[in-house]
């Protein structure tokens, strides 16, 4: 009896993108696969730090591409877009709500705790690579 192809199934700990997608109501392209499995493995990124992660798993990908998967996917939900005055764009994908630490230093972007632990979307400070110590270090309010 002929075996049957098995489908390569998502590893573990991997976004399985298909199914957010299909979730959402999105058709699944493979740029929107690409973007949001990126996405997943760097957080907290701009368009051009996505960019070269982007290309290194599809080649011919272009920079209005990742705009235009990034754009559908913070309409649909899928991605969380954060505006800073001062700081080029950011994206994350959606997920467990958390707290965020803007460093003053270097710009950098990351999750701190709960949102309701840290009580502000965005808080301001040190970030753990600035930071002597290796800890963030969020100014006080």
């Amino acid at each position: 009896m002929p075996t049957t192809p098995t489908l390569p199934q998502p590893s573990p700990g991997r976004l399985d993108a298909e199914a957010r997608l299909r979730r959402a109501g999105l058709r699944v392209t493979t740029a929107r696969q690409v973007v949001l499995e990126t996405l997943a493995e760097q957080p907290h990124t701009t368009v051009a730090e996505l960019l070269p992660h982007v290309r290194d798993r599809l080649r011919f990908a272009s920079t209005r591409a990742i705009h235009d998967v990034l754009a559908t996917g913070v309409s649909a939900g899928l991605v969380r877009r954060f505006d800073t005055v001062g700081v080029a764009q950011r994206y994350e994908l959606t997920g467990p709500e958390h707290g965020h630490l803007l460093c003053t230093n270097c710009g950098r972007l990351d999750s701190v705790g709960t949102a309701e632990a840290t009580g502000a979307p965005i808080l301001t400070g040190v970030c753990s690579h600035c930071a002597p110590d290796g800890h963030a270090h969020p100014e006080a309010r």
